[in-house]
């Protein structure tokens, strides 16, 4: 059944058109750099967020930052969502749930857990007929804007003063809004910063280093107290290419001491990077051999950091679905959808057979030693129950109580033909399903 609408009425008051919103500020960043944001964060009388939002826009521009939150980013945004009311799919609302917009603003929800909280006004829903899909009006508010800490619960019209310029959980603006994440919480980008940081200075301290003995190191020998041939020779070596030198008299002597070898310090800087990046992925993903390359043994490993990564994922649709069937579903009334008696779901995957087998082989051997409910199989297996279910298991339990030589009819001291008869199963019984599920 189509979900029935009506008109809503959108918000009087668009919080995005009347804040003052500046572009993020991409200063050198440091550790202290990143100690300061936090404690302004955690600030009790004041608290601004506006260092720490600059120093996660700064970070993003780091590859492994977009490689694993976009991994995992991507596991949650490219499942399909349903509405399912009574039992039944209703495709409108379903369509609704996969439509370009609305996947925008599920990723505003999920990037809650790598940000910190999350605000968002819904200022509409309706069928665009021309283009064929739902449209979801919606603004982020600018983080730095928010202020969701207890007694304040507000967004500021400027970002550098904590002012109560909209109360944004109070009627009738609380009816278009959208949040999520603890309010104190600082996000996952918070841990993974200081990993950018320091690999940005291993990155910078391994360039220093290739330009210094990367490239022939050369050296200029003058007679002592002769400053005109060493002006002339200082010239031609700045006009010979960027590569290092050094000028000197011949009475002294010129000494370049490693640290271990230019090997071996090559070798440093390369660690360094490696951990920052392996922390990174622990960091937002809980692993590091499903973005990594692994050494020994890494297949086996690999499959144990998947299913820690697969985990990560369904608390990741856990947490959007709470919202969605919450304030988001509380909206959609108000925007005149008829979402009575339903809820949003994730459509269910195709199935691992492999792992389908296995559990199977599981329940098989539970089997034999105690009873397993039917209904548990039925659900565990995704395996419609028949109508005529008792019928059939009254059927299954005669077949398999039969004993072939006690039929008159097969004995053939009584001229019968003396073949064992075959108990019959009935064509949709849950064994015969079973098989022909699995082999």
């Amino acid at each position: 059944m189509a979900a029935k609408r009506k008109p809503g009425k959108t918000p009087d008051n668009i919080i995005v058109q009347n804040i003052q919103i500046h572009r993020a500020a991409h200063n050198t960043q440091d550790i202290e750099n990143w100690k300061s944001a936090v404690r302004a964060f955690e600030n009790i009388t004041n608290p601004n967020r506006t260092l720490l939002y600059d120093l996660y826009e700064d970070i993003l521009l780091d590859g492994q930052i977009e490689a694993t939150w976009g991994k995992r980013q991507d596991a949650v945004l490219n499942k399909e969502l349903v509405f399912v009311r009574d039992g039944v799919e209703d495709e409108e609302i379903t369509a609704m749930l996969n439509s370009p917009d609305m996947r925008l603003l599920i990723r505003e929800l999920h990037n809650s857990i790598a940000w910190g909280y999350t605000l968002i006004q819904v200022n509409g829903i309706w069928y665009d007929s021309d283009e064929e899909t739902y449209k979801v009006d919606f603004d982020l508010i600018p983080r730095k804007h928010v202020h969701p800490e207890e007694g304040f619960e507000c967004v500021s019209k400027q970002q550098s003063l904590t002012s109560k310029d909209w109360l944004y959980k109070e009627l009738p603006l609380a009816n278009y809004m959208l949040w999520a994440g603890d309010p104190n919480d600082k996000g996952l980008f918070v841990k993974a910063a200081q990993y950018v940081i320091y690999k940005r200075g291993g990155f910078g301290d391994w360039s220093q280093f290739a330009e210094m003995f990367g490239m022939p190191f050369r050296e200029m020998i003058y007679d002592d107290y002769d400053e005109a041939t060493r002006a002339k020779l200082e010239q031609g070596l700045q006009e010979w290419g960027g590569a290092g030198y050094s000028i000197h008299p011949r009475s002294t002597e010129l000494k370049i001491h490693e640290t271990g070898g230019s090997t071996g310090s090559n070798e440093v800087y390369d660690r360094l990077i490696q951990a920052c990046d392996a922390s990174i992925s622990k960091t937002l993903l809980g692993n590091t051999l499903t973005t990594e390359q692994g050494e020994n043994g890494a297949r086996s490993l690999g499959e144990v950091h998947k299913e820690v990564e697969d985990a990560k994922t369904e608390s990741d649709k856990r947490f959007l679905l709470a919202i969605l069937n919450t304030r988001f579903r509380a909206i959609l009334k108000r925007f005149g959808i008829n979402v009575a008696g339903g809820s949003i779901w994730y459509r269910s995957p195709d199935q691992d057979w492999n792992a389908l087998q296995t559990k199977w082989n599981v329940i098989s051997a539970i089997s034999d030693k105690v009873p397993v409910d039917d209904d548990y199989i039925y659900e565990e297996f995704d395996i419609p129950k028949p109508e005529n279910y008792e019928a059939m298991k009254e059927e299954m339990r005669t077949a398999n109580s039969f004993t072939p030589f006690e039929t008159p009819l097969n004995n053939p001291l009584n001229g019968g033909d003396g073949n064992v008869p075959q108990p019959k199963r009935g064509a949709n019984s849950l064994l015969n399903r079973l098989k022909s599920f699995f082999f």
